[in-house]
């Protein structure tokens, strides 16, 4: 597995590559697989891991077999790929790994290529009913743009990757609404402005249906295992395209009910405002941009700990100063970690703007130290957040469950 997880990651020097071609050559190569189940395509700045997940638990709830393709993952690469719940198995991953690595060297193809199509492979060999597609970055020029979907879902738009999608909202929607297909219903989530009027000019000329998600109605008696109050707008979204798929795939209330209360279970979701209780309790989020960070500040807010203290690291391509900005009403100690990789932001740079913030601040030579340093200082009675970075998380997570 490490030799064909090695592999995988060597694909990363080609870097990332905007278009169709390659996912398209490589899906008929292995006989066109994302043509043989029906999916749901999500895309949107945030919130669009969380919609996925409760998406597929709704559906794995009413008795289908589901299919669920996110990114990035935390700790295991096989975490992308997902049948009700459960990850790839390592001799599947191997396999198909082994299967399209001719076609994966033959045509350049990126990490992300390949990851798709063998998740589509996947899909289509084990059968299921339906599956649940995150696309990776923006929609338009995405791999993962090749299906014809039942539904398609737009959760919010906020600048992130500006780089390769556009520095206006306006510009960042309309590669987003590239999703969008002809006929397709597609569902809107907290969108407003010139985003959405963007997204509505694109529906309108593909004559895809366009449903605002604050239009359905989470059951009577509904709870979310997915904790924090954000959360309701993204449950809102998946309850919107689990309706929209109902018209061909039964899913009662029930379901709905089941699936939104049971989400990690069922879809295996991790580091969405996760709460490890103890003490101190610590909290999981992978937040890595300015909204989401001050969606994570606001939730903290609301909760009555007195002492917060946060593991903060972040990549050199974020927003970092508005991220901390965020943070800065809760007058949190920050502890500034550096997670692996040449993309990270160095601690020196996060100790920098806290100290122009006036936060509390102090470094760390590893996360490993990062967690301890947050763990004392947090106290018995205080919360540890770990924040900033898909990628910290991914390095925190199994610190934490080694100790426990």
């Amino acid at each position: 597995m490490d030799q064909t997880t090695s592999y995988l990651y060597s694909l990363q020097k080609f870097g990332m590559k905007f278009g169709l071609r390659n996912i398209r050559a490589l899906l008929q190569a292995a006989g066109e697989p994302q043509r043989k189940f029906p999916s749901v395509h999500i895309a949107g700045t945030n919130g669009k891991g969380s919609t996925s997940s409760m998406t597929a638990a709704i559906l794995t709830a009413a008795g289908y077999s589901v299919g669920l393709y996110t990114s990035p993952h935390l700790v295991s690469v096989r975490e992308r790929i997902r049948i009700n719940g459960a990850m790839i198995p390592q001799k599947e991953f191997v396999r198909l790994v082994r299967t399209l690595q001719p076609e994966i060297d033959a045509r350049q193809a990126t990490f992300f290529e390949a990851m798709t199509a063998m998740a589509f492979l996947y899909f289509a060999e084990q059968q299921v009913d339906i599956a649940v597609i995150e696309t990776g970055l923006g929609g338009r020029l995405d791999s993962t743009n090749v299906i014809t979907p039942l539904v398609s879902v737009i959760t919010t738009i906020a600048k992130d990757h500006q780089e390769q999608l556009g520095d206006t909202l306006t510009a960042i929607a309309g590669e987003k609404a590239g999703i969008i297909k002809r006929h397709v219903p597609v569902v809107v989530g907290s969108i407003s402005g010139p985003a959405l009027r963007t997204i509505r000019s694109t529906a309108l000329r593909r004559n895809a249906p366009l449903h605002p998600a604050k239009s359905f109605a989470l059951p009577r008696g509904t709870t979310l295992d997915l904790r924090g109050s954000f959360q309701e707008e993204n449950a809102r979204c998946a309850v919107a395209a689990a309706t929209l798929v109902s018209t061909t795939m039964p899913v009662g209330d029930a379901a709905v009910r089941q699936g939104l209360s049971n989400t990690t279970k069922l879809s295996g979701i991790r580091g969405r405002f996760e709460v490890l209780k103890g003490r101190p309790d610590i909290i999981i989020d992978v937040a890595h941009n300015p909204e989401g960070m001050q969606t994570l500040s606001e939730e903290l807010g609301r909760l009555p700990y007195k002492k917060r203290v946060v593991v903060f690291g972040v990549m050199k391509d974020k927003d970092h100063r508005s991220m901390l900005r965020s943070l800065a009403p809760l007058r949190p100690m920050i502890i500034a970690a550096q997670p692996s990789g040449e993309r990270a932001l160095p601690v020196t740079a996060i100790i920098q703007e806290c100290r122009v913030l006036g936060l509390a601040v102090t470094g760390s030579d590893s996360i490993a130290q990062a967690v301890r340093r947050g763990t004392s200082n947090a106290g018995k009675s205080g919360v540890l957040v770990i924040a900033g970075s898909n990628f910290l998380a991914g390095e925190v997570l199994p610190l934490l469950e080694n100790k426990s």
